[in-house]
């Protein structure tokens, strides 16, 4: 069974690990200017994207998505009820089956999904799918500050109160951003949950990894985070033209780590 079958409590995942009202604020100035009949994508299911181009306009909307499952449950989070085109298959495939025909793709923390040695292949694909002039709006956490200390965040949590934003605190600095990373470059949740069992030690954190578990970020799950970004730069974006890059508020999390990249094709 596909991990995404267990993240089943989405409506308690809170921005960064989902779009922010300022980040969708940010795309939305972006976008303004675009034709509404023109065709548009969503990398994955994200119901605030898929919200968004129906607010604003945009009747031609495709969602690339492998799990369908994952794609009704978001659907139930959705505001909106309009007609979408689902593109069903693992990207690293579908997307190769649609050159030239976007002049949008709205993608948020989709990179770590794709293993290292496929993300040149990735953004080659995302650069083929564009128009000319097209845009690829782009939230990626980068990695390019150095990762936070278990034992520093032991502490910090311990003085913290548990609570659904706390928690989702804790995931984001715990699960994507400590030195946990440098295990293997990568989240891998079983393995990250198995090691914070046995060496917190305070009750309060280990009831933060608790709730993280059950509520947030399940085990079972890998994402292709940790590689330092001036590795993996070089193979972000093929043909696509760097345009704007903004950063997460300060009080985020992933504060001087996540970047929303806006990249139009040459």
């Amino acid at each position: 069974m596909d991990s995404w079958n267990f993240m089943k409590k989405w409506h308690l995942v809170l921005p960064p690990s989902r779009p922010s009202c300022l980040q969708l604020s940010r795309i939305r100035e972006q976008i303004s200017c675009l034709p509404k009949s023109v065709n548009v994508a969503v990398l994955g299911s994200t119901p605030e994207f898929r919200d968004l181009l129906f607010e604003c306009g945009f009747t031609n909307i495709y969602i690339f998505e492998r799990n369908i499952d994952f794609f009704n449950q978001m659907t139930m989070e959705r505001v909106f009820d309009n007609k979408e085109q689902i593109i069903k298959g693992d990207w690293l495939n579908s997307l190769n089956d649609y050159s030239f025909s976007f002049h949008l793709i709205l993608s948020d923390l989709t990179s770590g999904n794709i293993p290292y040695e496929s993300r040149e292949h990735f953004y080659s694909s995302i650069s083929k799918l564009l128009v000319k002039d097209g845009l690829f709006i782009d939230k990626v956490l980068t990695h390019d500050i150095p990762n936070l200390v278990v034992s520093d965040l032991e502490k910090k949590y311990n003085q913290l109160p548990v609570n659904l934003i706390t928690i989702n605190h804790f995931n984001c600095e715990m699960l994507f951003c400590s030195e946990l990373l440098d295990i293997a470059q990568k989240v891998d949740t079983t393995l990250f949950y198995q090691f914070l069992e046995e060496k917190i030690t305070s009750r309060r954190v280990l009831r933060f990894i608790q709730e993280c578990k059950e509520k947030i970020t399940p085990s079972g799950f890998t994402w292709w985070y940790g590689k330092r970004w001036n590795c993996l730069q070089k193979t972000y974006c093929v043909g696509l033209e760097p345009i704007k890059v903004f950063e997460e508020e300060d009080t985020s999390p992933y504060y001087l780590r996540a970047k929303l990249f806006l990249s139009r094709k040459r």
